[in-house]
Formats: C-alpha cells, sequence, structure tokens
C-alpha cells in the first residue's frame, strides 16, 4: 500500500501540474502594440489664369492681353477716344482636386490717365454678352470638381467713351496722349475652396 500511496501522489501531482498549466493558459493574456503615422493624400490646389499659374507672383496686367477692334482711324493695338475691344480671363482648374468658387471683380482704376475707359458688357463662355451699366461689379461662380469641363472662359468689353456719358473733354483727352498716359481697368481674381 505504501506504494499505493506514491503512485496516487504523484497522479496527483501531474493532475494538479498540468491543471496550473491548463488555468494558465486559459489567462494569459497576449500584447501587442504598434505605433506608426497614416499617410492621407492632399487635394491639388493649381489654378491657371491665361495659362499661368496664379501663385507665380505675376502681374495680372502681363497675364492679360487687351485685343482691340480693327479701326482705320487708330493704329493697331493702341486705345483712343471711341475705339473698344475685349480681354479674356481664361481659368484653368483641370488640376485642382476640390470644387471652389471664383470671384472676379472688375473697377476702374484710381490710377488710370484715361477716366472714361469703361466696362461695358461681359460674356461667359459661349454665353450671350450681358450689357452692364455700373462700372464696379464682380463675377461670381463655381467650379466643382466633378465638371468634366473645369475650364471657364469670361471675356469683359471696353470702350473709350467719348460723346454722350464722357467724363473727361477734348483737353483731358489730348493730355492723355501727350503725357504718355495709360488707360487702366483694375481686376481682382479671388479663389475659395467651397467646403
Amino acid at each position: 500500500m505504501p506504494n499505493d500511496k506514491k503512485i496516487k501522489l504523484l497522479i496527483a501531482i501531474i493532475a494538479l501540474f498540468a491543471c496550473v498549466t491548463q488555468v494558465r493558459q486559459t489567462y494569459a493574456k497576449y500584447t501587442e502594440s504598434k505605433n506608426g503615422d497614416i499617410d492621407f493624400n492632399v487635394a491639388n490646389w493649381k489654378i491657371k489664369i491665361n495659362n499661368h499659374d496664379i501663385n507665380d507672383n505675376a502681374e495680372m496686367s502681363s497675364l492679360i492681353n487687351p485685343i482691340y477692334e480693327s479701326n482705320s482711324n487708330v493704329t493697331n493695338g493702341v486705345i483712343a477716344p471711341g475705339s473698344q475691344g475685349y480681354f479674356t480671363i481664361s481659368i484653368d482648374a483641370t488640376n485642382t482636386q476640390v470644387s471652389l468658387q471664383y470671384e472676379i471683380s472688375i473697377s476702374p482704376s484710381n490710377d488710370t490717365d484715361v477716366a472714361d475707359l469703361k466696362i461695358y458688357a461681359y460674356k461667359i463662355g459661349n454665353g450671350e454678352t450681358i450689357q452692364v451699366t455700373n462700372q464696379t461689379g464682380t463675377l461670381t461662380n463655381r467650379i466643382n470638381n466633378s465638371d468634366q469641363n473645369k475650364t471657364v472662359n469670361i471675356t469683359i468689353y471696353f470702350k473709350w467713351v467719348e460723346g454722350a456719358g464722357e467724363t473727361m473733354n477734348n483737353a483731358s483727352d489730348t493730355s492723355a496722349s501727350i503725357n504718355n498716359g495709360t488707360g487702366k481697368i483694375s481686376v481682382n481674381t479671388r479663389f475659395t475652396q467651397v467646403l
């Protein structure tokens, strides 16, 4: 019987060891951690005016080239009383990956020698020509990210008013020419992401 007790004790120790091992595996906690950064692609914001990136710090006067209507009484490429023309502002947001709103503000310049240089109409794309009577105005619209065509062409029509509605007299007109004056119109553009 003493052998019996020894065998029972050995079996009990083995059973206790197996039980403790099993309980330990059942309640064991595995922990692991992982740290790091998540990369996000930032949307492109690349807008061009007349094929020039707006971030290139170019002066507006170098981006816009006025086209003068043919007039046999005035040399091509200059403006004089009674002549007129237009300029185009082409906004290209093809490489911009967000919707945006544009604002184009046009007003008489405080630094012009030709006070009678006036905006009289505008046209967006191939739409109808819209006559304007107020010299100061803002054209506002959106270019949506989902648009197939993200280019907008805006044509602005100007003239040197002579006769009805003019503010300069003949002496002022002549003075602007003799003193190598310049006619100026202020054009300001603003682009804002649509949230």
